[in-house]
């Protein structure tokens, strides 16, 4: 070595810098599109929510508004809100054009106050009651811009790995319009490969091929669904602003509050909080009369005809699937006696009670008080507050204290005929099965009966669960391309002749049943897809034109920017899981 060699410092080699040119670019950026492809093609995918057939669960375009009297908000259709609209401002033009004619101011205002309601839109606020409208005004000066659908992310890989659940909400190809412009649906998966399936009063009562039509029960739908897909009738929280004057106008402290005083002494504050004034036994019913529980639903608002009219007037179905929440506040220092909330429809008689030591399920005859079913356990109720939960769903009873399951009382050994029975007691079958469409079951009536030593019972709560109508056929609603229309009964509306799906076959059903296109009406499958499935049997979706389960709501229809109609403010408070 020389002293050169042993004197020179040795430094590290450095790597030479990369070099980023336009083919690296292009190839990065391909690389990426085909990721983004395959997860889109085999992973997951975004849709958009098109119409209102799985509200308010899902919401397709629409027009959101808050009532000014509680705050309540809702989404109405959007084609239906506008078409309000455009209604009651050529009503008002019309008056306007007629009023610039006359001199005469007393004529005018005659004129303007007569014909005025015409033009005029008419807004309904559940709680603040659908006896009077919580708003009538004409029509914005600037039509008003609808808000997008939600948008949703489909798992499409999980399909091929795991069978379909029953009550999966599922994005689909419609097999009577595979490459049109419906060719993507939503709805909520009902009917299972291999059942027989009928709807009755709402419910969905299914058994084997094998079996006899008297040996179909219902299905339940798991709890973290049903909570998912509760539809709220009331809710005490939400307190008319105005509550003071409508209460003086009426002569009546007990206006807009649908559980009305049976017996003891009661008050209700501005608070929407009922209060006993002594601590003997007391009861509260429902007013059916104003407050009737029935399968309307807000969205569907503008949609039918006279639609300022109350919407509990347009022959909704009475619904006996219902819940029943309150907290329940005992006096200070005092022993809580007991509290009972009772129900009676279809022929039963549905009894929570909730006493000192014990908790209990109920249910009897309506006719004679016999008793069917009962449960009990041991419970110690405390002197402070508590929330009482009470469910009648799926024909099974529930009960929850302070959120938290306590007792379960399924009744399911009726057939469908006898629920038809039990739900239409002054129809007969063949009245029935000529239209399902035409009779009414009659609504429930609740009675909530106090034994003492109550004080108050304030953030009562009332919802509605999903109710599935009954169906005709029609021509409306079938493709004329896809074949002869389909005449008769829909898909599993008849209990004697239950429908029938076989092997990879599925019937989907929209929440919104009041306004949705159901595989019960749909009719035949367009030719390319019976012979892409090489299934044409009617009403179903075979499970090749399954696309995959809707997992979640990634971005819900946004907010518009306060004081214009720009909508892009992102609402976060509506991201959700999808049950």
């Amino acid at each position: 070595m020389t002293s050169s060699d042993s004197n020179t410092p040795i430094v590290p080699s450095q790597p030479a810098a990369p070099k980023t040119g336009v083919t690296e670019t292009m190839m990065s950026l391909i690389m990426s599109f085909v990721l983004a492809m395959t997860a889109r093609g085999f992973i997951i995918e975004g849709f958009v929510i098109p119409t209102g057939s799985m509200a308010p669960t899902l919401m397709g375009q629409h027009v959101r508004w808050s009532s000014p009297q509680t705050g309540w908000e809702y989404a109405i259709d959007a084609n239906g809100y506008l078409g309000r609209w455009q209604l009651a401002a050529q009503e008002l033009n019309k008056l306007n054009g007629r009023l610039s004619a006359i001199k005469d101011p007393e004529q005018r205002k005659t004129i303007r106050n007569r014909d005025l309601k015409r033009a005029l839109i008419a807004r309904w606020d559940p709680m603040f009651g659908l006896t009077d409208p919580a708003e009538r005004s004409t029509p914005e000066p600037i039509q008003p811009i609808p808000a997008n659908g939600d948008r949703v992310i489909v798992l499409k890989s999980l399909y091929p790995f795991s069978s379909p659940k029953r009550f999966n909400v599922v994005v689909f190809k419609n097999p009577t319009d595979p490459v049109g412009p419906t060719q993507n649906f939503i709805k909520r998966l009902v009917g299972l490969p291999e059942e027989q399936l009928v709807v009755v009063d709402g419910d969905v009562f299914t058994g084997p091929l094998e079996g006899s039509p008297e040996s179909l029960r219902v299905v339940r739908k798991p709890e973290f669904v049903q909570r998912a897909v509760w539809q709220p009738v009331y809710d005490s929280s939400f307190v008319p602003v105005e509550l003071v004057r409508w209460e003086e106008s009426s002569q009546s402290s007990w206006w807009g509050a649908p559980f009305m005083p049976q017996a003891g002494d009661w008050k209700i504050g501005t608070d929407r909080t009922w209060r006993t004034t002594s601590d003997q036994p007391a009861a509260l019913s429902w007013n059916h009369d104003e407050w009737p529980i029935t399968d309307f639903n807000m969205y569907n608002v503008n949609r039918l005809p006279n639609a300022s009219a109350p919407p509990f007037s347009r022959d909704p179905f009475p619904i006996s699937d219902i819940r029943i929440a309150g907290v329940v506040e005992p006096l200070d220092g005092r022993e809580f006696a007991g509290t009972r909330l009772v129900m009676t429809t279809r022929g039963l008689l549905f009894e929570w009670s909730v006493k000192s030591g014990a908790l209990e399920l109920r249910m009897s005859r309506e006719s004679d008080g016999s008793e069917l079913s009962s449960i009990s356990t041991p419970f110690d109720v405390s002197r402070s507050a508590f929330e009482i939960d009470c469910w009648q769903v799926d024909q099974k009873m529930w009960l929850f204290i302070n959120g938290t399951l306590e007792l379960e009382l399924p009744f399911n050994d009726w057939s469908p005929e006898e629920r038809f029975q039990a739900s239409y007691p002054d129809t007969t079958v063949e009245a029935y099965l000529t239209n399902p469409t035409l009779p009414r079951p009659t609504g429930p009536q609740i009675d909530w009966y106090f034994d003492g030593g109550v004080e108050a019972i304030r953030q009562v709560r009332v919802d509605r669960d999903l109710f599935y109508r009954p169906t005709m056929l029609d021509s409306a609603n079938q493709r004329s391309q896809n074949g002869p229309f389909v005449r008769g009964l829909g898909f599993g509306s008849d209990f004697r002749t239950p429908g029938r799906l076989e092997s990879g076959q599925y019937l989907m059903f929209g929440d919104n049943s009041a306004a949705s296109r159901d595989g019960r009406i749909w009719g035949r499958p367009h030719p390319l897809s019976a012979q892409y499935t090489g299934d044409d049997a009617p009403f179903v979706v075979p499970q090749d034109m399954l696309i995959g389960k809707a997992f979640s709501v990634y971005w819900p229809a946004p907010l518009s920017f306060p004081g214009t109609d720009s909508r892009w403010v992102p609402n976060f408070g509506k991201l959700r899981f999808i049950r």
